[in-house]
């Protein structure tokens, strides 16, 4: 399959891209991609910015899916207008490039943030738990909102023009150079408050890789033919509560509300304790894929 790849030089990218080139034929389309030496040569790299429509008509013709993954990563980066700007124009432009080469999938990194339970101002309660694809979605501030927008428009392309879309929720993504900062965080705030507002979700930059592979297998189209269009969460099969507080996750539910939410799959939390706030079982079920990694396979937390 031809695949191409937005924002395929970011660290997230760089895994993906690795994990993708085994099997398929990959293009990666960024602001800047690296020196000569230090690329791939089975990959086609090209520099370009996304903002552009003629780019992006550009670098998706040809290519049977498209994953979406570039972006302005968070709101302590950039300024909210530019974050706004840049994220949702990327999503139109890529999606109207994605119509004009009726382009065969479309698959977009999104965030829990979108939902309102990442980057957050605000602790909203979520409604029930696990927290699904069809929860609302209370997006306040400008990363939030910029994935939030992303996922509608592409939405309403899978609906008006019938492009099969998956929008993937990635969690925040424990990157190596994050997790010995985390570690040591954790060992200093072990059993403590620190993180008591927290709900610990994150997921493992090869378990990303292997879902969004997973994404380009699965037929959206056949499982809803009038709307292909399907959410699934990133998520590793516990969360960074184990580390921090040590509380099972409706203990930490109750700690940061005051009570847990509902719960609509009893099964989801007598199996696994310390099992997401967010549904994973739907990735097992229909993308076929089940998280793989945890915190536990970096060096720094299996040396302790």
């Amino acid at each position: 399959m031809k695949v191409l790849v937005t924002g395929g030089t970011g660290e997230v990218g760089q895994t993906l891209v690795e994990h993708l080139r085994q099997k398929h034929n990959v293009r990666v389309a960024d602001v800047r991609i690296p020196e000569a030496r230090d690329r791939a040569s089975d990959v086609e790299w090209i520099a370009c910015d996304l903002t552009d429509q003629d780019a992006a008509d550009a670098v998706v013709r040809g290519q049977d899916a498209v994953i979406h993954l570039a972006a302005i990563p968070n709101s302590f980066v950039e300024k909210g207008t530019e974050i706004l700007r840049t994220n949702v124009l990327t999503c139109y432009t890529i999606a109207e490039a994605s119509r004009k080469s009726a382009v065969k999938k479309v698959v977009y990194a999104g965030s829990d943030s979108g939902l309102g339970f990442g980057i957050r101002w605000v602790n909203y309660k979520p409604k029930y738990l696990p927290i699904d694809g069809d929860h609302p979605c209370w997006p306040h501030e400008s990363y939030s909102l910029s994935k939030h927008f992303g996922e509608r428009l592409f939405e309403e392309y899978a609906r008006a023009f019938h492009i099969p879309t998956l929008s993937i929720r990635l969690l925040y993504v424990l990157l190596e150079k994050r997790c010995k900062d985390e570690f040591l965080v954790a060992l200093s705030n072990r059993g403590n408050e620190a993180k008591a507002d927290w709900m610990g979700g994150y997921v493992m930059p090869q378990d990303v890789a292997g879902i969004m592979e997973s994404a380009l297998s699965y037929d959206v189209a056949a499982a809803r033919p009038d709307f292909p269009y399907a959410v699934f969460f990133a998520h590793a099969r516990d969360t960074l509560n184990s580390l921090y507080t040590g509380r099972a996750t409706l203990e930490q539910a109750a700690a940061i509300w005051g009570s847990a939410p509902p719960v609509t799959r009893a099964d989801y939390y007598e199996q696994n304790p310390y099992a997401p706030f967010f549904d994973i079982a739907s990735v097992k079920e229909k993308l076929q894929y089940e998280p793989r990694f945890t915190y536990r396979d970096y060096r720094y937390f299996s040396e302790r």
